[in-house]
């Protein structure tokens, strides 16, 4: 199944899902693990990390991939600190390449199972004022999506 996704009131108006209130529902629904990679990362998507906080509360494991974490928002690294620090099972990877090259992805993949898969970055206008298109994927795909992020992990620094 495939599903399109968006923001921006006008585009949600024509009776297409929001992108961020589907990040939320596939996060709350976790029952092993989430998978999350992101190039920009900032403030007015904290309610994010909450999220994400309250999911390893209830022992989810957690893999989070950072486009070079000294460029993000002080806010969100320290809250990204605090949850690495706190949870064991919740793994936080700063992604600096060698080469210079960007991890410019923006992807939630919840139990290998689920997936949303974007041009937004969780940021204000990412989830809210940009025209912005996702796609929501379930099967395979999810799965393969979970493999690139762990893959990309494997090359990052853990925080």
């Amino acid at each position: 199944m495939t599903e399109i996704l968006v923001t921006g009131l006008d585009l949600i108006d024509l009776g297409i899902r929001g992108l961020e209130p589907v990040i939320e529902e596939i996060i709350r629904k976790a029952e092993k693990e989430v998978h999350m990679m992101t190039y920009l990362f900032t403030a007015g998507a904290l309610h994010i990390l909450d999220l994400i906080e309250n999911t390893a509360e209830r022992g989810i494991n957690i893999v989070i991939v950072v486009n070079n974490l000294q460029f993000q928002e002080g806010k969100v690294v320290s809250r990204l600190r605090h949850i690495s620090l706190r949870f064991p099972h919740a793994k936080i990877y700063d992604f600096i390449d060698p080469e210079k090259r960007q991890l410019h992805a923006k992807v939630v993949v919840v139990d290998r199972k689920k997936a949303v898969v974007g041009s937004a970055n969780l940021s204000w206008g990412g989830m809210y004022s940009n025209y912005e298109i996702g796609l929501f994927i379930e099967g395979k795909a999810a799965w393969k999506l979970a493999e690139i992020i762990d893959f990309l992990s494997s090359k990052s620094t853990r925080i």
